[in-house]
């Protein structure tokens, strides 16, 4: 599978201007009252998230039946738990660098939301991670880097819409905290925002993403869900966006302002939005613009499929009691274990400590989280997943001590221990750990609790025993407690088949291939100023409702802050070990007519069957103050002493950059520039570089943003 997702765009829009085209037709002959059902969540959701009724209004429509995900399908009710799949988060997806996991996972997804009864999916988030202690940091498909979420929302995003189910891509824009999310203010620079954070929403709407969520957040002083800078000018204009844009629940503030800034639908209900009819002949702008809005949200109906049959009703709504249906099944418990194996990331491996050879073995599982599934110290969430509106109750969990007692038969013994005492005559000594994130607040800071006095623990009860730790996070935490075991592995909040995914990767029969899609930090690195993260207040106060915060890092986001600055991190982003060895060779770079061919050989030099990840990251002077991004990567599953040529293909995009005072994009080669192309293993191990004039030199058209 190329990175390149294989779409057309040229059919999308095709099916956007048919869709449209459809929906002028619906909205002929429709009362003032009717367009306004619309444009307003309703009452009555039958246990959805949201839901607008459009019962009676328009013949052959449905209602919309909201629900979040993306991370599996949040029943909101604990009699209902059990009947929907606890997946791993999305930043798992993300770390798995392979969009054919993207694809398989939102096919899973999906399949529940249509036994559920839901034709609106309330995500994927696409958030590239800038404050990494973000609370939400869990959420996004995006990681750190936005090429990498481009390449993953693309799938996604077909693979839901395929099912008559919209995709609601969020949350736009700049909703990088959850500290004062519903009132803080965000300034930001016209680069960033078009180098970093609207990429991968563009990446998305080019696959045809039908709906957009506006966040709680301000950006340039403004709430987003009013802000017609966001909503009309980069959404609309800059990004082409067709779909309709639904305000996050409770995120719209003012009816008119709305209405005339972009806004298509207020959520959860029409609180405000409702008020406009009163004040229809007041304002001429009003009516068009709820014409506007009408037409919007029918065209993404009409785009998915949702008048033709291709989601499954009972008259105008989702069959009865198709909310308490059981939507789990193996197939998709398979998809969830699959995904944990693929994401994972393996930080260390001193001396082959894994795969375990388990016959006659003597094995600890240490620590109080190798047997639990809830922590009743979190708000939200559990110990295997992060918490909030993406949260999904399960009663499906396993620990990885029930992982490992299931599928390990042929040890000499498994015990357990929540201190070190059972690793005092093991051979083996499991640690489980895990940090924890949730909706409505950031960590507090990057540790790993209980790793290092666990770790210390054990070795003082037996120096001799291998020391082994399973870690669950929700994004970035500091590793100082490596120093002390043998072999680590990094999961991003797996969620419910933790175990028999835990007991594959310790005993091979899976290979952990994951990458880091964020960059892990050193103990002492110090990103930000107060100013920039979590921001400053008016006057002397350190916390207020008004806070702004400020993105002077401009595109120094993730690991370009860490070049840029020569301030390594611990793990560089796209990190990750495997049980074999690669090696890559017989790089070759050739440019024709504005486009680069990129070729390495990969080869399996070690003793195990694994999966190589080759990145490529491309960079040039006027990307400064960035020293180079990523422009490509392939995930390659090779068997041992086997080989293959993997290829890129790059066009001006990958070496262009938004030029602020020109208002669009420019390339290296318009400049006469040299393209700096490296391959490696991280966005720190570059194995091959090559410089090489690469281009037309041509003007790159001003509404072109990078994929």
């Amino acid at each position: 599978w190329s990175c390149r997702v294989l779409w057309s765009k040229e059919q999308v829009q095709k099916d956007w201007a048919i869709a449209r085209e459809n929906a002028q037709k619906t909205l002929k002959g429709m009362e003032g009252s009717q367009k306004m059902a619309l444009i307003q969540g309703s009452d009555g959701g039958n246990g959805y998230a949201g839901f607008v009724n459009m019962q009676y209004i328009i013949a052959g429509a449905q209602a919309l039946t909201m629900n979040d995900g993306p991370q599996g399908y949040n029943t909101y009710q604990e009699r209902l738990r059990g009947t929907s799949t606890q997946f791993p988060a999305l930043l798992s997806v993300s770390a798995s660098f392979d969009p054919e996991t993207s694809r398989q996972y939102a096919e899973a997804v999906v399949e529940e939301f249509v036994t559920k009864g839901s034709n609106v999916m309330l995500g994927p988030d696409v958030e590239v991670t800038r404050a990494t202690l973000t609370g939400r940091s869990f959420e996004t498909i995006s990681g750190e880097d936005p090429f990498l979420g481009s390449q993953l929302v693309q799938p996604f995003v077909i693979a839901v819409q395929q099912k008559g189910v919209i995709s609601t891509v969020k949350h736009w824009l700049d909703n990088n905290q959850e500290i004062y999310r519903q009132t803080m203010n965000v300034e930001v620079g016209d680069r960033a925002q078009h180098e970093i954070y609207m990429p991968v929403f563009k990446a998305a709407f080019d696959a045809g993403a039908a709906a957009v969520m506006c966040s709680y957040n301000k950006v340039y002083g403004e709430h987003t869900c009013q802000n017609s800078r966001l909503l009309k000018d980069l959404l609309r204009r800059d990004l082409g966006f067709q779909g309709f844009v639904m305000s996050d629940w409770g995120a719209t503030h003012n009816a008119t302002a709305s209405v005339l800034g972009g806004l298509d639908v207020e959520m959860p209900t029409g609180k405000h939005v409702k008020d406009i009819s009163a004040v229809f002949w007041t304002n001429d702008k009003l009516e068009p613009a709820v014409d506007e809005m009408a037409t919007n949200v029918l065209s993404s109906m009409h785009y998915v499929g949702q008048f033709d049959g291709r989601f499954p009703v009972e008259g105008m709504l989702p069959k009865y009691g198709a909310i308490d249906s059981d939507a789990t099944s193996d197939a998709h418990r398979l998809v969830a274990r699959t995904v944990i194996e693929d994401s994972a990331v393996l930080l260390k491996n001193s001396n082959d400590a894994l795969p375990l050879q388990t016959k006659g073995l003597k094995i600890a599982m240490v620590g109080h989280f190798c047997n639990e599934t809830e922590d009743k110290k979190y708000k939200q969430g559990s110990v295997w997943s992060g918490g909030g509106s993406g949260y999904v109750f399960t009663d499906k969990g396993t620990t990885p001590l029930q992982g490992v007692k299931a599928h390990i038969k042929d040890a000499a013994s498994i015990e357990f221990s929540k201190d070190a005492s059972a690793a005092a005559a093991a051979d083996v000594a499991v640690i489980c750990v895990a940090a924890h994130g949730e909706e409505g607040w950031d960590r507090a800071n990057f540790s790993l609790p209980e790793a290092a006095e666990l770790a210390a623990g054990v070795r003082k009860t037996n120096s001799k025993a291998k020391l082994v730790v399973l870690a669950a996070v929700p994004g970035a935490v500091t590793t100082e407690w490596l120093e002390g075991v043998d072999a680590a592995l990094l999961m991003f909040m797996p969620g419910e088949q933790v175990g028999p995914a835990v007991a594959r990767l310790l005993t091979g029969k899976a290979q952990p291939s994951g990458r880091l899609p964020i960059s892990l930090p050193k103990q002492d690195e110090k990103r930000f100023t107060t100013k920039q993260y979590p921001g400053e207040c008016p006057g002397k106060q350190k916390w207020c409702e008004h806070l702004i915060a400020n993105f002077s890092e401009d595109v120094l986001v993730g690991y370009r802050w860490n070049d840029a600055k020569d301030v390594p991190s611990a793990f560089p982003f796209g990190f990750g070990l495997s049980y074999t060895e690669f090696e890559l060779k017989d790089f070759d770079v050739q440019c024709s007519d504005g486009s680069m061919k990129v070729s390495v050989q990969v080869a399996n030099v070690g003793s195990h069957t694994g999966s190589a990840v080759p990145q490529v990251y491309v960079g040039f002077p006027s990307l400064k103050p960035a020293l180079r991004q990523l422009r490509g990567f392939s995930k390659v599953r090779l068997e041992k002493g086997k080989e293959t040529t993997v290829h890129f293909e790059l066009g001006e995009e990958d070496w262009s950059y938004f030029d602020v005072g020109l208002q669009r994009w420019v390339s290296a080669a318009e400049k006469g520039e040299k393209v700096t192309v490296s391959i490696g293993t991280s966005s720190a191990d570059l194995v091959h570089t090559k410089e090489l004039a690469c281009g037309h030199g041509e003007k790159v058209n001003v509404r072109r943003v990078l994929q």
